[in-house]
């Protein structure tokens, strides 16, 4: 009588050794894959709170706001209004808006320490993107389009947009 005895042969000693290699193999490309996504996904959330976090700090008021008529020998109507930086944080103004309407030109006024400095005098000048530090002032003076004028007890909606996309709006009734 025969006797059949158990042996293992080398198959399957290479085939659990070839199978423990590919686990090991896929297993660090998949951690080596998920640390590069966390990256970049902790540092878009890094980026994304700091840019909300500025915009609660960043805080314009617009004050002051007065109507000139018939103002300088290159425009008709002028807005004059100051905006202060009360937030604790630099504010970049990038755009003023009045009723809607982007104003691209402005009246000339004064460039101090205390304001960013705009082109040299010239009548009309664009004073736009403007930094505006923590507890300083600005003071814009926006010429209106000839074809655009305000209306008298009519309430004026003057809108500020900053480099991170806060808006800060006043209305002002003209004379």
């Amino acid at each position: 009588m025969r006797r059949f005895t158990s042996r293992r042969g080398l198959g399957t000693v290479v085939t659990t050794a070839l199978m423990l290699t590919a686990v090991a193999i896929l297993g660090s490309t998949i951690v080596a894959w998920s640390n590069g996504n966390l990256k970049v996904y902790e540092t878009n959330l890094s980026n994304t709170a700091t840019t909300n976090t500025n915009k609660i700090n960043e805080n314009l008021v617009i004050e002051n706001v007065a109507f000139c008529i018939n103002c300088g020998a290159t425009s008709k109507n002028v807005i004059n209004a100051t905006i202060t930086n009360i937030g604790t944080i630099p504010v970049q103004v990038t755009q003023i808006q009045v009723n809607s309407t982007a104003i691209t030109s402005y009246y000339y006024k004064i460039a101090s320490a205390s304001s960013p400095s705009c082109p040299p005098p010239s009548g009309l000048s664009t004073c736009l993107p403007a930094t505006i530090l923590p507890n300083k002032s600005y003071l814009v003076s926006a010429a209106i389009p000839s074809s655009k004028t305000w209306a008298s007890a009519k309430p004026d909606t003057i809108t500020v947009t900053t480099a991170r996309g806060s808006t800060y709006t006043i209305q002002a009734v003209p004379p």
